[in-house]
């Protein structure tokens, strides 16, 4: 279980660092699409490490 949680964190550290914001908006509405309905996209753009602007012109785009 331990190892699995890892790799599920190591996954996230390298899409946050490494991929391009629109990809990492992507990643998070296929692996979790009901968080827009639960979360305040203020906390969505800190978790995605982008801000309100960039977040709010990412999802007019798609």
């Amino acid at each position: 279980m331990h190892e699995r949680y890892y790799v599920m964190l190591e996954e996230r550290f390298v899409a946050n660092h490494f991929k391009e914001a629109r990809e990492r908006y992507d990643n998070l509405m296929s692996t979790a699409p009901h968080i827009l309905q639960r979360v305040p996209l203020g906390h969505i753009a800190s978790y995605l490490g982008i801000t309100q602007e960039t977040l709010s012109r990412i999802r007019t785009k798609a």
